[in-house]
């Protein structure tokens, strides 16, 4: 439910991992709501990325080129946030990394894990903590975290992805018992197969199967990242004010689907898994 034709205007959103995919698919749709925009990536070309946005929906698009895991250029870019527009309002944490092949647990490299961890668990919790105190002066929050179906469902080869994406989850609902008597829910968004750019690539590369994960689908097709972005942008609103601590799915019901695949094999003889 969209309360106002702009219902997110004169709110801020941060939105981490936002120079493609579903952070860029997000971020359009969190502008045409209103939002002023503030976008965090790693990636180079963000302030073009950025002067785009702002030009297209005629709003200010703050870029900031840092690692979300880092706590020190974070802190320093939330301090420009408050210098510039004074409030932090709605903060998207789907800034996240994944390793190109599947690798047995006993095979995972420790340096490998802690990267997980660190850009998606450690990166989710630095932003927060840097968020909330923000949120809680302005009596207002709206905290969205990307999990996975990996966060969810056990699936071999993705270990490290796997633990990263459910300890989102259990920082999720401590954000929301935390946050609620300060106008401040924190929710999940569970993404199933969706076609981004990384998952494209690795489609015309042939190490990932098409056809079977739109099978195993219920609704029989792949996402977009835009089904994700209006997720994510409804529990943005406003009108949201009364789910917190809850994990949503657009999986196209992926998730609930009782029997499993039935080939899988040992894990080198699968083909990638996003």
């Amino acid at each position: 439910m969209i309360d106002a034709p702009e219902p997110l205007a004169g709110r801020v959103a941060v939105v981490t991992g936002g120079a493609d995919g579903i952070g860029l698919a997000t971020a359009e749709r969190l502008a045409a709501a209103g939002a002023t925009l503030v976008l965090v990536d790693v990636d180079p070309a963000l302030p073009d990325i950025a002067t785009t946005l702002a030009d297209r929906h005629a709003r200010a698009v703050l870029p900031i080129t840092a690692d979300v895991a880092d706590d020190t250029a974070m802190a320093d870019g939330f301090a420009r946030v408050d210098a510039e527009f004074g409030r932090v309002d709605v903060l998207v944490n789907n800034a996240g990394i994944m390793t190109p092949h599947l690798v047995p647990v006993h095979e995972v490299a420790l340096p490998d894990f802690d990267a997980m961890l660190r850009v998606h668990l450690r990166g989710a919790f630095v932003c927060a903590r840097l968020a909330v105190p923000l949120m809680r002066r302005g009596a207002f929050g709206r905290i969205v975290n990307l999990t996975s179906v990996l966060g969810t469902l056990g699936l071999p080869g993705r270990s490290a992805y796997a633990v990263a994406k459910t300890g989102v989850i259990g920082l999720t609902r401590s954000l929301a018992v935390e946050g609620g008597r300060y106008g401040i829910t924190a929710n999940a968004v569970l993404p199933g197969w969706i076609l981004t750019g990384r998952l494209r690539a690795r489609l015309a590369a042939g190490t990932l199967d098409h056809d079977r994960y739109a099978e195993r689908t219920p609704v029989g097709r792949w996402g977009d990242p835009a089904d994700v972005a209006r997720m994510i942008t409804f529990l943005a609103l406003p009108a949201s004010g009364f789910l917190t601590g809850g994990v949503f799915p657009v999986d196209g019901g992926y998730c609930v689907r009782g029997d499993a695949d039935e080939d899988i094999g040992p894990v080198h003889d699968r083909q990638e898994v996003g």
